[in-house]
């Protein structure tokens, strides 16, 4: 079993099993799953459980990975995607994204 993912590879090998399933859901599945984990890790922080937060975060996690999936690549492409992302667009730019979040979208 590879390992391309590191500590998330857990996550995208625990989802193997229903791989097909996954695949076979229309996209809205996906931005509601992920609202989901958003509003659970709100009530725990509402709840002052910061680990419970955590691990809903991780739940977001999950479903990018299960996104991923979705769009037919594995473990492998998942992370060279993942690396090519943050070098190429994140590094040394996040006070620009920052700035577009704030401007655009006013957040």
């Amino acid at each position: 079993m590879s390992e391309e993912l590191g500590p998330f590879q857990d996550f995208w090998n625990a989802w193997d099993e229903v791989h097909d399933e996954i695949c076979g859901k229309p996209f809205e599945h996906f931005p509601r799953a992920a609202e989901i984990q958003f509003r659970e890790m709100r009530g725990h922080l509402d709840d002052g459980d910061t680990l419970a937060a955590a691990r809903e975060a991780t739940d977001v996690i999950s479903v990018a990975l299960n996104t991923l999936r979705w769009l037919g690549y594995g473990p492998a492409e998942a992370a060279t995607i993942a690396r090519d992302r943050a070098r190429e667009r994140m590094l040394g730019q996040t006070p620009s994204i920052l700035e577009k979040y704030r401007s655009e979208y006013d957040i």
